[in-house]
């Protein structure tokens, strides 16, 4: 019987494993990498120990991106610049988003299996070739994610009067 269970649980665990690296390329094949740097994001605002929630469709909270890395959850540091947006997850593949690229930004309650505090998390909306997609994050301190927040935001404004 513990062979039949192990089996069965092995199993299973390769058969998500197979779904989550196939949702994956199915993802891939809809957009191309987002940059792994930005030109000058050492011009701006830098925050550690910001929580990567999420990289969501635009729109669908629920649905995780998992291209290019995206999908795992994990601390690190963001970078918010006159460039666009540069997040750096601890043993992850950086996330950068060009200025151009952001489109807005607003707080959330809830992403993918993450709920928080009312306002607890800043959704960041962008395009990557013409994909809609929301980044959600999260700083624990709240002095930090109204800085965050007024950062990102005076981003948005200035791409929307350039544009």
């Amino acid at each position: 019987m513990a062979i039949l269970v192990t089996a069965l649980i092995a199993f299973l665990v390769v058969l998500a494993f197979r779904a989550w690296r196939s949702r994956a390329a199915a993802d891939e094949a809809k957009f191309s990498a987002p940059a792994e740097w930005l030109e000058h994001p050492s011009g701006g605002r830098q925050w550690t120990n910001v929580q990567y929630v999420a990289t969501t469709v635009l729109g669908e909270p629920l649905n995780r991106v998992t291209a290019y890395g995206m999908g795992p959850r994990g601390f690190g540091k963001l970078t918010v610049s006159a460039d666009g947006v540069l997040i750096e997850r601890n043993g992850e593949r950086p996330i950068g988003i060009h200025a151009a690229q952001v489109s807005g930004v607003s707080h959330a309650t809830v992403a993918i299996d993450r709920a928080v505090e009312t306002d607890g998390l800043i959704q960041l909306d962008w395009q990557q070739d013409g994909f809609a997609l929301s980044t959600y994050l999260r700083a624990t301190k709240t002095d930090d994610r109204n800085q965050i927040f007024e950062n990102l935001n005076q981003l948005v404004n200035k791409e929307t009067s350039n544009g």
